[in-house]
């Protein structure tokens, strides 16, 4: 187990009843709590038991198929405890962000991401330690942790998660590790859209694909719009230990990571917007988009206009060329809720505002690719964008349509691995 970090503070100093302060003895647990962590960290279990009582008490709930669930009592039992904790993780990342001691206790807060044996699906959860000390010992340990979640991953590696943010559910895939990334999707797609990419993608990034709101298994609230769902992943990113991400956007999910990165720039460290546009829709455009939204709701029309979508969003012959990721593509499409979708639709392109005069306020760098026969959003707009922000890089990419990230993925793949 590796320990990123650690930051402890000690509480005001408690008063014995002479009057004189318990800061010795806390500051003391303190630092052997600290001790046990970094015998833990290295793998030095002789070392981690040297800070354990003799009568100690570990005390882990959850599913007791998971090796270090139970109660246990005793020196011989902690250690075995140690020596069984790789056959059910395999720590990613941990830190110990404050620990706390009052009395005989220390109370420890952090996060950790392992990857849970059998499986290897990965795991992030926020956890709460409280270690109690007798005699210069740890003579109990107990541990709040999501122990749900590592439940369900130690029978599935599926990366799919789940949770209602602000009232709304959102989906999500999330899978490797290291510096997190954020993928957002443009409208009628879901997460699956990303795959080409993230496939391309090496072992260095933790890579994070949202379903958006309105489509996959995201919902929707009333008077949700663009500067809403930028909030929400905001309020993710910053919960889910993925401050600062990359954002990368496709279309409506750039025009998001737009106003993410205007709204909370502490959040985004880098954006790359894929086909995308910091205007409202083209006044000349709406009357289609209005016949459009109504062809979403007619369950005679939808299917036909489901088609027309795709074939003004990719360039000419790919899905002639490609009949397998098109059929899937169509299905994907159809597999939406009609009414949220429809307003998913008017908040990205009905109701969507311009907001070109705030692109300025952007200060992480930006790369802008755009599609050389992308008709929704032609690459003016993408340089646009490109020459308004403090950092920011424009590129064609010749013979691709609206539909870049499939296309010709390896073109997106290509900025990370040359940074």
């Amino acid at each position: 187990m590796t320990e990123k970090h650690v930051e402890h503070s000690r509480n005001h100093p408690a008063k014995t009843e002479t009057g004189h302060t318990a800061r010795p003895l806390a500051e003391n647990n303190v630092a052997l709590v600290e001790r046990y962590f970094a015998a833990f960290g290295a793998g030095d279990i002789e070392a981690a038991l040297n800070c354990v009582h003799p009568d100690a008490v570990w005390h882990v709930d959850g599913d007791p198929e998971v090796v270090t669930v139970g109660l246990l009592r005793g020196r011989d039992a902690v250690r075995r405890w140690l020596e069984r904790f790789p056959d059910g993780f395999r720590p990613l990342a941990f830190s110990v962000d404050r620990l706390i001691g009052e009395g005989d206790d220390v109370i420890g807060f952090g996060r950790f991401r392992h990857q849970v044996q059998p499986t290897s699906a990965i795991v992030d959860s926020d956890y709460a330690l409280r270690f109690t000390i007798r005699d210069g010992s740890i003579l109990r340990y107990q541990i709040f942790e999501d122990s749900l979640l590592i439940a369900a991953a130690r029978h599935s590696a599926a990366p799919s998660r789940q949770a209602r943010i602000n009232g709304v559910l959102y989906g999500w895939d999330d899978q490797g590790s290291g510096h997190p990334v954020l993928f957002l999707h443009g409208l009628f797609l879901n997460r699956q859209f990303w795959e080409p990419l993230t496939n391309l993608m090496g072992p260095d990034h933790r890579l994070v694909t949202f379903d958006m709101p309105g489509h996959g298994v995201s919902g929707w609230r009333e008077d949700l719009d663009l500067d809403g769902i930028a909030d929400d992943l905001a309020l993710w990113i910053a919960e889910n230990g993925a401050m600062p991400a990359t954002v990368v956007g496709h279309s409506q999910g750039g025009m998001i990571a737009l106003r993410l990165a205007i709204r909370h720039p502490d959040a985004v460290e880098r954006l790359v917007l894929v086909n995308s546009s910091a205007r409202a829709e083209y006044p000349d455009r709406i009357g289609a988009w209005h016949d459009r939204r109504a062809a979403l709701l007619d369950d005679d029309a939808r299917d036909g206009e489901l088609r027309e979508v795709q074939r003004i969003s990719t360039a000419p012959g790919w899905a002639e060329a490609h009949p397998a990721e098109a059929a899937s593509e169509r299905e994907i499409m159809a597999s939406h809720d009609p009414a949220s979708l429809a307003s998913a639709l008017d908040a990205a392109v009905l109701r969507r505002q311009d907001i070109r005069s705030l692109l300025a306020r952007i200060t992480a760098p930006v790369e802008v690719l755009s599609g050389a026969l992308d008709h929704a959003t032609p690459p003016e707009l993408g340089q646009e964008i490109a020459v308004s922000v403090s950092s920011g890089r424009h590129r064609v990419i010749e013979g691709a349509g609206h539909r870049l990230p499939v296309e010709q993925p390896d073109a997106i793949a290509t900025l990370f691995r040359n940074n």
